[in-house]
C-alpha cells in the first residue's frame, strides 16, 4: 500500500519508513533510560511499562518495539486528560504526572509522566512513559484487594497535576506522593527514572527535528496516522460483510454475594471497510475491582486488533476505522469511585478474550482460541534478614498458554496479551529483593487445552517465604471459567493459589481472588496460571505431533490415548523409547479417523510445524 501524502512533499515511501523507524526509537530509547534507572524489580526487570508520542491534541503517534499494550492504548486517554486539566498551563520544561483510571488510566499502579515537547514557542508533541508502581497506598501491600468495594480502599490516585514546572521538580507534591506509599525509597526511585526518561525522549525528539526538519517531522506524523487507517480498512474489507458475535464471562464479583458470572458480550459488524465493536450485552460493573475504566476497554480492543493484524502500525488512525460501543457504567466502563485495580485479570482480559472470538469466526488464520489469564501476585512486610531490616513489597506475575490457531501448528506459553511487553522477573533478583525462595519454575505438564492445534502451556512458580510474617493478596480470574477452545478444541487448565503452610500435607486452596493473608516464614506458596485453548478436535491432531509433546515430557501417555486418541508404546524410559501404536491408535479413533484423515491431507499443506 503506498504511503499516503499529498504530492509535492519530500515525505516518499523510503523516507516514510526512515522516520517510522525514528520515531519509533525515540521510544525505545526511551525505555532504556527507564528500565536501566529504575529501583524497582518491577519496572527495571519485569519491564511493566509503556512509552509512547502523541499529537498536541493528545492522540497517539507510535509506541516501542517492546511496550506494554494495555497501557500504551490509554495512552491518548491519559494525555487528553492532562489537556484539558492543564487548561492551557503548560510550559517548556513541565512533566505531569497522572494515575487516574476514570481520566483515562487502567489502574491506579499504573502511572503516567507526561511531557510537551515545544519548538519556538510552539507545542508540537507530547512524549510520556508509565510504568507499574509496586504500591501505590490503599488498604494492602501492592495495592491490589478483592474485597475492595471503592478505589479509595486501593490506591492514592493522581489526578494529571504538575510534578515538574519548567524544570524544577514541585518537591511539595513529590513528597505528598511519597508520604502515601508503602516503600518511599524504590517509589521514589522509579519516579526520577521516568522523568529522566522523559528527558531521554526530549533531547531525542528535538534531535530528529534538527535533523529532518519540524515541516517534514508533521507531515511524517499525520501520515503514519493516515497510513494505519488505510491498512486496517484494507483488512476490513477483505473480510465478509456480517455479524458476528462472542461471549465469555468473569468468574464472579469477589464482593457480591452471588456466585453468579459477570458476562462480557461482543457483536461484531464488519461493513465494508469498517468495523463495529458494540458491547452493550455486557454486565453492569460489579461491586468488587474486576472492573476495567472505559479507556481500558479501548486499549484491549486496539492491542487485540493490533495482534490479529499485526502489518497496521499502532496509533490512533486505526480508531478511525472503528465505532465503539461502550454501555455506561458496565463492568468494562465502571464508573468513578469503582474498584479497577483487577482490570487486566478481569475486564481488559475479556474484551481480548471476545475480540479473538469474533475474528476466529472471520479470519480464523490470524486469530487464536482462548489465551490465558493474567494474575496478579502480591507479597508485603518487613524484610527481616540481615542487612536488609526495611519494608517491602513484592509484584510478581507469571505466562500461560496462549490459544490453538490454525495458521500455525501450536502456539506458545507466553506473558499476557495485554502485557506481552513485560518478562517475567528472574528467580534470582526476586531472591535478592525479597525475602522468599523460588523452588521451581516450569512448564505445567498436561495443562495445554487439546486440540488438532493444542494451545500454550501453563507456568508454575512456587515461592517460599523464607523470613518474617507477610501479607498476601492474590487478584486474578479463570479458576471457573477456564480459557475456551474453538471448533472442537478443548479448555486447558486454569488458574490457582495453594498455601502450604509448614509441617502441612496438601495445603489449602485459595483461589485467585483473595486479599490480607498473613504468611508466615517456612509458608509454600504454590502458584500456578494455565494453558490456553485448543482449537480443531484432538481426534484429528497428527499423531507424530501428540509424540513430540509426549517425549517433552509436556503430555503423559495416558493423556496421549485418553484425549487424543494416541496409544504410545513406551520403551527404555531413560532413552526415551517412545513409539505410536498405530495400529491402537487407529482402533480408539474408530470411525471418527477416516473422515479425519481426509481433512487431514488438504490441512497439512497450509499447515506449520
Amino acid at each position: 500500500m503506498s504511503v499516503p501524502v499529498a504530492s509535492g512533499t519530500k515525505l516518499d515511501p523510503v523516507t516514510f519508513e526512515v522516520l517510522r523507524s525514528s520515531l519509533r526509537n525515540v521510544v525505545d530509547e526511551m525505555a532504556v533510560m527507564l528500565e536501566k534507572v529504575a529501583f524497582s524489580t518491577v519496572v527495571s526487570e519485569g519491564r511493566d511499562f509503556s512509552g509512547a508520542i502523541c499529537t498536541p491534541d493528545g492522540d497517539l503517534v507510535c509506541q516501542g518495539d517492546q511496550d506494554l499494550p494495555l497501557i500504551g492504548g490509554s495512552i491518548p486517554f491519559r494525555v487528553k486528560a492532562v489537556i484539558d486539566a492543564a487548561k492551557g498551563d503548560v510550559a517548556e520544561g513541565d512533566i505531569f504526572l497522572h494515575n487516574d483510571p476514570y481520566m483515562g488510566g487502567t489502574h491506579a499502579q499504573d502511572v503516567s509522566v507526561i511531557m510537551p515537547i515545544f519548538k519556538e514557542g510552539e507545542l508540537i508533541v507530547w512524549i510520556q512513559t508509565s510504568a507499574h508502581w509496586p504500591d501505590l497506598g490503599g488498604s494492602m501491600p501492592g495495592s491490589f484487594d478483592s474485597g475492595a468495594v471503592s478505589c479509595f480502599q486501593e490506591a492514592l490516585m493522581i489526578p494529571a497535576v504538575h510534578l515538574v514546572r519548567r524544570g524544577e521538580v514541585d518537591e511539595d507534591m513529590l513528597r505528598m506522593v511519597l508520604r502515601n506509599v508503602r516503600v518511599a525509597d524504590v517509589i521514589e526511585g522509579d519516579i526520577r527514572a521516568m522523568i529522566e526518561s522523559c528527558g531521554t525522549g526530549h533531547s531525542r525528539f528535538v534531535q530528529l527535528i534538527e535533523k529532518h526538519g519540524l515541516s517534514l517531522i508533521r507531515e511524517e506524523i499525520a501520515a503514519l496516522l493516515d497510513y494505519s487507517e488505510q491498512r486496517l480498512r484494507a483488512h476490513f474489507r477483505a473480510i465478509p460483510d456480517g455479524v458476528y458475535e462472542w461471549e465469555d464471562a468473569i468468574d464472579r464479583d469477589p464482593c457480591d454475594e452471588s456466585d453468579a458470572p459477570l458476562p462480557v458480550k461482543l457483536v461484531m459488524t464488519i461493513e465494508g471497510d469498517r468495523a463495529t465493536y458494540d458491547f452493550s450485552g455486557t454486565a453492569p460493573q460489579a461491586k468488587g475491582p474486576v472492573n476495567g475504566p472505559t479507556s481500558s476497554c479501548y486499549a484491549a480492543a486496539l492491542a487485540t486488533t493490533k495482534a490479529v493484524f499485526p502489518d497496521v502500525p499502532f496509533n490512533q488512525g486505526m480508531l478511525r476505522a472503528i465505532e465503539m460501543v461502550v454501555p455506561e457504567r458496565s463492568v468494562i466502563s465502571a464508573a468513578y469511585p469503582a474498584p479497577v485495580s483487577g482490570v487486566a485479570c478481569g475486564a481488559a482480559e475479556k474484551v481480548v478474550s471476545c475480540l479473538h472470538g469474533c475474528f476466529i469466526q472471520a479470519v480464523p488464520e490470524r486469530a487464536m482460541a482462548c489465551p490465558a489469564n493474567l494474575m496478579n501476585i502480591c507479597l508485603g512486610g518487613f524484610d527481616e534478614r540481615e542487612g536488609r531490616e526495611r519494608d517491602y513489597v513484592m509484584y510478581c506475575w507469571l505466562g500461560g498458554g496462549w490459544g490453538g490457531r490454525p495458521g500455525r501448528k501450536d502456539n506458545f506459553t507466553m506473558l499476557s496479551p495485554l502485557a506481552s511487553g513485560t518478562k517475567i522477573q528472574p528467580a534470582e533478583f526476586l531472591e535478592r529483593a525479597y525475602p522468599v525462595l523460588i523452588e521451581g519454575y516450569g512448564l505445567l505438564p498436561n495443562s495445554e487445552g487439546a486440540g488438532r492445534h493444542r494451545g500454550g502451556f501453563g507456568l508454575s512458580f512456587p515461592i517460599r517465604v523464607t523470613h518474617g510474617t507477610s501479607v498476601l493478596s492474590v487478584l486474578g480470574d479463570r479458576a471457573k471459567f477456564r480459557p475456551w477452545g474453538y471448533d472442537g478444541g478443548k479448555e486447558p487448565s486454569g488458574n490457582g493459589m495453594r498455601v502450604v503452610r509448614p509441617d502441612e500435607g496438601h495445603g489449602e486452596d485459595i483461589g485467585v481472588m483473595s486479599s490480607g493473608r498473613r504468611i508466615a516464614a517456612g509458608t509454600l506458596l504454590r502458584y500456578w496460571e494455565g494453558g490456553g485453548g485448543g482449537w480443531g478436535d484432538p481426534y484429528t491432531r497428527p499423531p507424530e505431533w501428540v509424540l513430540d509433546d509426549v517425549i517433552d515430557d509436556l503430555v503423559s501417555v495416558e493423556r496421549a490415548r485418553e484425549v487424543y486418541g494416541v496409544a504410545i508404546t513406551v520403551g527404555d524410559m531413560e532413552a526415551l523409547e517412545y513409539a505410536v501404536d498405530e495400529e491402537e491408535t487407529r482402533r480408539l479413533r474408530g470411525v471418527r479417523n477416516e473422515p479425519a484423515a481426509a481433512a487431514s491431507g488438504a490441512a497439512s499443506a497450509k499447515e506449520g510445524t
